[in-house]
């Protein structure tokens, strides 16, 4: 696991766009539209008339990217006030969607009588929007003006009741409809559109007494995969307790995202009914694109995606995985591809305090992808690289694994931080270089981890596997293995001396991980092991290196060299055998044999 420490929980944003008020140039930005200079940051001047609301009403206040990210949140009660106003300052500058509900009761409680939406611009640093409970209602306006899209791509429609001053008008919950001509898509019940094939039509907003009808032209392009020399796919499942941290790893690839021949393309979740402070609730696809602020500015190329049952999608669920690898391959073609999988991490093993498995754990559903549904489940999507970006993953039961789905495996033996990988230090390096051979480029992964200032004191290793040199590993595990297992009755007494002197990574009583070298080397340096172990473990030694391409570590983990394994005394391996059985690794070797009796 990540360890999720976190000094406190940070909301960022998506996007820009106007409305409200008027934009300080001739030009309408739209949201998701990118402020091009100017204040970095916005006043919001919010001001409503009650109308016929109870007295006791209230009002929350959202501002919301367009991909529905939410920014900055406040309220206000009525109080028996004709009318009321706040500002919100610091709101970063952009383009938002300002979304506000009045409930019948004072701090956001009783029903909702209405709902009102409106874009605001705050790129020039500034902008009043004004909202009243009223029926006099003279218009509706839909927003953006016109789109131009991508088959396949998504984007959010605001529709805006007002009145004849041009203040928004609540309306009642649910009573603007929303349709697509041409049949160029599907329309949901929030405005979102997702594009289903080329070709010209228009997207509209009704009331739904019909009275005012907006239209928006709409052109749908062709979507035209274009090949480039690198694509990171990041599988960045945030449903946990991680998730402030896949807010700010995303802003990290947006710094680094300026090279077109190196494009990250993202599926990302987040899960506000387990986490409230979630920025969304659901999953969502992006490419990335350059942005230097603390918003985020790339492009959301699918929202809210669903089951067959309209269910959020379970990122704890190997079939995900596969689809969103498929999926990503197919659109974003490459001369070389990087599977990032972003998640808690246990190894090989069941999480301790559930029946969750090893990685991707979906907290939504209490799910998680098993490691031995990996190698099946990934069948012909090969790609590059697979990073690990959660914990205790780099150990050699994992390697094995899914050492035919990719050239290199880079991970951690350790747990890091929460923050994973600073995406902005690694990737940099595959922007300025990305005709470097992949090995050379995988190292940046060891290098920015450990040249993080943050990291410093924490207990950072980071290491690259050439899978290709697995197979000559596990011969000599399985030699070692045997040996151990042979001379087990005079082991009695070494073999717990060399485990409590180890490098060791999260031990607690089930997880029981070591580095392989180091414990090799205390096998070799103990005069109470036979010479036929020795010279086995000597040989270990050598496949390891063979097999570990790069490694570094901090000097909180000083017995690293870059590839772990189990190594647990039979007691604790007897509840896990069945588990460990599942491995390739325990099929293919006598590891596994070796930890029944281990002492």
């Amino acid at each position: 696991m990540r360890f999720a420490v976190f000094l406190s929980a940070l909301l960022f944003v998506l996007g820009c766009g106007g409305g409200g008020g008027t934009s300080t140039g001739s030009q309408v930005r739209e949201l998701g539209d990118s402020c091009q200079a100017g204040a970095t940051s916005a006043v919001l001047s919010y001001s409503t008339r009650w109308g016929s609301s109870p007295s006791a009403a209230s009002q929350v206040i959202q501002v919301v990217t367009a991909s529905g990210l939410v920014v900055r949140s406040d309220s206000i009660d009525r109080s028996g006030d004709a009318a009321s106003s706040l500002e919100m300052t610091g709101v970063p500058a952009g383009v938002y969607e300002l979304r506000v509900t009045l409930y019948s009761g004072s701090s956001a409680s009783g029903s909702i009588l209405g709902a009102s939406s409106q874009v605001v611009d705050l790129c020039s640093g500034r902008l009043s929007a004004s909202t009243v409970n009223s029926s006099a209602q003279r218009s509706l306006e839909i927003r953006p003006q016109k789109a131009e899209l991508r088959e396949g791509q998504s984007r959010r429609f605001v529709a805006t009741a007002r009145d004849a001053v041009g203040s928004a008008v609540f309306l009642p919950p649910g009573s603007v409809t929303w349709s697509v001509t041409g049949g160029l898509g599907t329309m949901d019940s929030s405005g979102l559109l997702r594009t289903t094939k080329p070709g010209a039509g228009e997207v509209r907003a009704a009331n739904s007494q019909g009275r005012f009808v907006a239209r928006s032209p709409l052109t749908v392009q062709d979507f035209v995969p274009v090949r480039t020399k690198w694509t990171i796919l990041v599988y960045m499942n945030a449903a946990s307790d991680l998730h402030p941290a896949s807010v700010l790893n995303m802003n990290q690839m947006e710094t680094v995202a300026g090279n077109p021949q190196v494009r990250f393309v993202v599926q990302w979740k987040q899960s506000r009914t387990r986490y409230p402070s979630s920025s969304f609730d659901g999953v969502r696809r992006y490419l990335v694109k350059p942005d230097s602020t603390s918003a985020i500015g790339s492009e959301l190329l699918d929202s809210d995606m669903v089951d067959g049952q309209g269910f959020a999608v379970d990122m704890g669920q190997v079939e995900t995985l596969r689809q969103f690898v498929q999926w990503g391959k197919t659109n974003f073609p490459s001369d070389r591809t990087v599977l990032v999988l972003w998640s808690h991490g246990n190894g090989w093993a069941r999480k301790p305090e559930s029946d969750g498995r090893a990685f991707s754990y979906d907290d939504q559903y209490g799910t998680a992808i098993q490691l031995w549904q990996m190698q099946p489940g990934l069948a012909g999507l090969d790609v590059d690289v697979i990073a690990w970006d959660a914990s205790l993953m780099q150990q050699a039961e994992v390697a094995f694994e899914v050492r035919k789905l990719a050239q290199y495996v880079v991970g951690s033996e350790e747990s890091p931080p929460a923050d994973g990988y600073p995406y902005d230090r690694v990737f940099r390096v595959f922007r300025d270089g990305p005709d470097k051979a992949t090995n050379v480029l995988c190292r940046a992964f060891a290098d920015g981890m450990v040249a993080s200032p943050p990291y410093a004191t924490r207990k950072i290793t980071q290491s690259v596997i050439e899978t290709a040199q697995l197979e000559d590993l596990a011969t000599a595990l399985d030699v070692l293995g045997l040996e151990l297992q042979a001379n087990v009755g005079s082991l009695s007494e070494a073999v717990p001396s060399v485990r409590s002197l180890a490098q060791s990574y999260s031990r607690n009583s089930v997880r029981q991980y070591y580095d392989i070298v180091d414990l090799c080397i205390r096998l070799e340096a103990d005069a109470r092991v036979p010479g036929s172990v020795m010279a086995a473990a000597a040989t270990v030694r050598a496949r390891v290196a063979d097999a570990v391409d790069y490694e570094r570590h901090n000097a909180q983990s000083p017995g690293s060299h870059g590839l772990a394994i189990d190594f647990s005394p039979g007691s604790t391996f007897s509840g896990l055998a069945l588990d460990y059985g599942l491995l390739e690794l325990a099929g293919d070797t006598s590891w596994d044999e070796w930890l029944k009796i281990a002492p």
